[in-house]
């Protein structure tokens, strides 16, 4: 039987990171001797009312902006192909349903565009 792969030192910060309190955290920052620039601040910490800026980590688009995405598209009766034509990508409707259903990346580009055509959509829902 071989043996069980041990986890990796890497792999224990990253886990025990995610369930350190955010002062655990500057503690520990503070420890390493990490700049000043690398810590977050308060501002630079998530919030519930800060996150509706942020729409993706990287180029995967975060679950609440999946949510609000596919919740303009409904109440507007239209598919991501025309969410991309509207961006001006017309040839991205496959990469955006792909990235609302199963999660893949995007461009940045069009992250970007997101960004901005979500912002002006949720002010005028009319529209």
């Amino acid at each position: 039987m071989p043996k069980p792969r041990l986890r990796t030192p890497l792999a224990k910060l990253r886990k025990h990171w995610k369930r350190a309190s955010p002062e655990e955290r500057q503690a520990f920052l503070e420890h390493i001797g990490a700049p000043q620039a690398a810590r977050p601040t308060e501002s630079q910490e998530p919030t519930e009312s800060g996150l509706s800026h942020l729409i993706a980590n990287g180029r995967y688009l975060l679950p609440q902006t999946v949510v609000r995405i596919e919740a303009i598209m409904r109440a507007r009766r239209i598919g991501p192909a025309e969410v991309v034509a509207e961006l001006g990508f017309p040839d991205q409707g496959v990469a955006l349903a792909r990235a609302l259903t199963q999660q893949s990346s995007l461009r940045l580009a069009v992250i970007a565009a997101l960004s901005a055509w979500l912002k002006a959509r949720e002010e005028s829902p009319t529209s």
